[in-house]
């Protein structure tokens, strides 16, 4: 393979044991982060806080999330992939679990502040992983099985997590699912103790500087559109629990049965978007018209879904949000696939931690302006859906124009010096 990600040696294998891995890492990464969401009605009625401090809430954890970014993808580049993996996966775990013996709203947000930093490793670790050593005609179908876990996690997290509170209350649900995910590290293990993996990448080069990265109108196209998507997702991921409670008047019981359907809708559309992209691709699309199309139609599906849903009733309202779940999954392993084609194996990391830092603090605006938004429609949620709505539509902008065609950088005409690679090491 080429440093620019060109195709690997022919009849390579699938890796579907690291595909696995890594979708369970991120599986557990969106269990863990999205406790708060499930936990959300009684720690709001706990505490008693205002839509502004929960939004507040809600938001922390996307603070230290982003800011973290930069340096994690730099760590990746240069200490190895599974080595930071496994040491973020260890902080946000604990975090999580002492969540559970906060007794106020100042430790919820420490925590939350902690576990962000922790969860920053997963994208630019497994992206990096994924560009490394999985075929460029194979790694829409890769990219998707670790996206699934970034759907599955929430859609399971829910049951479990709203099984656990209506037994033993919220904090209950922050310590079992905070000790259970340090299980993964088991068969992580393995990926530290064994031989290095096979890059596909030229053995020369080390990669491109952080400059020449972020000279890329490709870098700033992805972080633009990646905003726009990431901010309908996060608004569906903090504020739709609270809002089929208040505005939709459903238990907690029947909240955690709609928000897991929304999630499991867009697992099936992820599953389905990276097997049909690599299939499309294979029979002569090209990659810019593939994951261009995904795209486009997940951020035109997503804003228009958001929008209608002030104007339907109960039934045409969960259709809604179950085809907001669709038209997210196409989003999902078409970013990352594209993110890695212009990237290539060389750059990754660090393309990925700068591109995740700066569309990310949709995570953090998304929460707090809906928050401000809610309170000042006197609770309501109608000011909120518009605004959601029309930021995901946005995101047809970006991909139909700012974006340019997905090919990869050549990154020796970027005028970026090279450094000599280091001698290989575990990843």
């Amino acid at each position: 393979m080429s440093a620019q990600g060109g195709p690997g040696p022919a009849g390579s294998r699938f890796p579907a044991a690291l595909a696995g891995l890594l979708g369970a890492a991120l599986f557990i990464n969106y269990v863990d982060r999205g406790t708060i969401s499930a936990a959300a009605p009684l720690i709001e009625s706990e505490f008693h806080l205002s839509p502004v401090q929960m939004g507040l809430l809600l938001s922390a954890f996307f603070t230290t999330y982003v800011l973290s970014q930069p340096l994690m993808g730099w760590l990746v580049d240069h200490v190895g992939a599974a080595r930071v993996l496994a040491g973020g996966f260890t902080l946000w775990s604990l975090a999580t679990f002492s969540a559970g013996f906060t007794s106020g709203l100042a430790g919820l947000v420490a925590l939350r502040l902690v576990m962000g930093a922790g969860e920053s490793v997963c994208y630019p670790s497994g992206f990096a992983l994924i560009a490394q050593r999985v075929e460029d005609r194979q790694r829409a179908r890769a990219t998707a099985i670790m996206q699934l876990g970034s759907v599955l996690g929430p859609a399971i997290g829910m049951q479990v997590g709203v099984f656990v509170m209506v037994l033993y209350g919220w904090r209950w649900m922050f310590m079992v699912l905070g000790l259970a995910s340090l299980l993964w590290l088991i068969p992580w293990s393995g990926q530290l103790r064994g031989r290095p993996p096979v890059r596909l990448a030229d053995a020369g080069p080390s990669g491109p500087r952080l400059g020449a990265i972020v000279r890329q109108r490709a870098l700033w196209g992805t972080i633009f559109g990646n905003f726009c998507s990431n901010y309908a997702f996060y608004f569906v991921f903090t504020w739709v629990p609270l809002y089929l409670v208040h505005e939709r008047s459903l238990s907690l019981t029947a909240m955690g049965h709609v928000q897991s359907l929304i999630y499991v809708m867009d697992a099936l559309s992820i599953v389905a978007t990276g097997w049909l992209i690599d299939r499309w691709i294979r029979r002569g699309a090209t990659p810019s018209l593939a994951y261009k199309t995904a795209l486009s139609l997940s951020a035109l599906g997503v804003g228009v879904c958001l929008i209608a849903l002030n104007a339907a009733g109960p039934w045409a309202g969960a259709a809604l949000l179950l085809a907001t779940g669709l038209g997210d999954g196409l989003n999902s392993p078409s970013v990352g696939a594209l993110t890695q084609r212009f990237a290539g194996p060389l750059a990754t990391g660090r393309w990925m931690g700068t591109q995740n830092a700066i569309s990310n603090t949709a995570g953090i605006l998304a929460p707090s302006v809906t928050g401000y938004l809610v309170e000042r429609n006197g609770g309501h949620y109608t000011l909120a859906l518009w605004v959601t709505g029309a930021v995901a539509l946005l995101g047809l902008f970006a991909w139909l124009v700012v974006v340019p065609p997905v090919e990869p950088v050549d990154w020796s005409r970027t005028g970026s010096r090279y450094r000599s690679a280091p001698a290989p090491g575990p990843q």
